[in-house]
């Protein structure tokens, strides 16, 4: 009986500039690889110190990356906050000549943020893929202009330049897997769904009302606003849309305040900490998440695990792999079909309780040890012999 033996990994991510799924994602990986027995390391080419604080406050097992630096015309374009997704792809690009240098100290190199299945990289997680996601912009926003399309035309011919299609890809479900086909031809693809602590969530209960919470970056992409639309046609329930900001969350935030003038029931509260929303979550009976198609959705499966029902838009790793396997019906597709749900969900305390333990049933598949345990079971494959003795 042959014993697996530790694997040395490096870790690595271009850029730490926020709190969102990647980062999250990054450090849960680092923790669960180390919990295995491995020995793993962060690198990274940018820390935003304020992001970093807030993702990891009190956890004390996570150390910080090694910053390995940035190209200098990212360096310079960052000054002025322009070029977003080029940034990425160049400062990708660049760690690539630091990946050979690690290449001798390191049995497998993973990148965990890029969405692109990097040459250089022994492995991609790729939470969707970048090219697909530039590609939506060409074909549905008539209103780009000329540099726009060409700026994204240059990206999405940069991000297919540094694909491999015969490298292996992790992802978080199976919607985003046919993409990531369509875009890169990539076959050995292994799903690791983002784990979710359900141990601290499954005890959340209390006295749970008309209380509607949602949980999302502040940010126009993620539709957000379309929130306050649904509580003006419900105003028997009281709606929570509570979540990080960016520098970039200025237009959302307005935005939200102007479609919500005159609104009773909607509250809007911004870079709450986790036991705000922990509180919320013990008063809230519905998640509501907005009109996006979620790679996968870290909230969704967070309130799902607290025993709020799910009702999220009918598209997206949020609905295929989560919601409609709670239950087919929670599913929405317009604002107004969103309210119906919510309503005809308020109004049938016996379906809502039916529903939450579903709900929680399903939140268990994403529990931090089937992480682990999916993440060892890929790592055995990627490794090959050099995860046994």
């Amino acid at each position: 009986m042959s014993l697996r033996r530790s694997v040395r990994i490096a870790l690595v991510y271009p850029r730490h500039e926020g709190v969102a799924g990647a980062e999250r994602l990054t450090l849960d990986m680092y923790r669960a690889l180390k919990d295995l027995g491995h020995e793993v390391d962060l690198y990274t080419a940018y820390l935003d110190e304020r992001t970093w604080q807030v993702l990891t406050g009190g956890m004390d097992d996570i150390p910080r990356p090694t910053v390995l630096g940035e190209p200098l015309i990212e360096l310079i374009d960052r000054l002025f906050n322009r070029t977003l997704v080029l940034r990425l792809l160049l400062t990708a690009s660049y760690l690539g000549k630091h990946a050979k240098k690690l290449r001798h100290r390191y049995d497998l190199i993973i990148e965990t943020q890029s969405g692109v299945p990097l040459r250089w990289a022994d492995a991609t997680y790729v939470h969707f893929p970048l090219v697909d996601i530039l590609k939506f912009y060409l074909e549905h926003q008539y209103r780009l202009r000329l540099y726009e399309r060409a700026y994204n035309s240059l990206v999405i011919w940069m991000a297919r330049a540094l694909s491999d299609g015969t490298k292996p890809v992790m992802t978080n479900s199976t919607w985003t897997v046919k993409y990531i086909r369509g875009a890169y031809r990539n076959q050995r693809i292994y799903i690791v769904h983002p784990p979710v602590n359900v141990e601290e969530l499954s005890s959340i209960g209390g006295d749970r009302g008309k209380v509607v919470l949602t949980v999302s970056r502040m940010d126009l992409g993620k539709k957000v606003t379309e929130i306050p639309e649904i509580a003006r046609l419900l105003p028997e329930a009281e709606f929570y849309l509570v979540g990080s900001t960016s520098v970039y969350s200025g237009p959302a935030i307005r935005e939200l305040k102007r479609r919500a003038e005159g609104l009773g029931n909607f509250h809007l509260e911004t870079d709450v900490p986790r036991k705000r929303i922990i509180e919320l979550m013990s008063q809230a009976s519905i998640y509501l998440h907005p009109p996006f198609a979620e790679h996968f959705g870290i909230a969704i499966a967070e309130a799902a695990a607290a025993g709020l029902v799910p009702v999220v838009y009918r598209d997206g790793g949020g609905w295929t792999d989560i919601a409609s396997r709670v239950d087919q019906g929670l599913g929405y597709t317009s604002v107004e079909e969103a309210a119906s749900i919510i309503r005809s969900l308020l109004n049938d305390l016996g379906r809502l309780k039916e529903l939450s333990a579903k709900a929680r049933e399903v939140a268990k598949g994403f529990s931090y040890e089937r992480f682990k345990e999916r993440l060892d079971e890929v790592i055995k494959e990627l490794a090959g012999p050099k995860a046994k003795s």
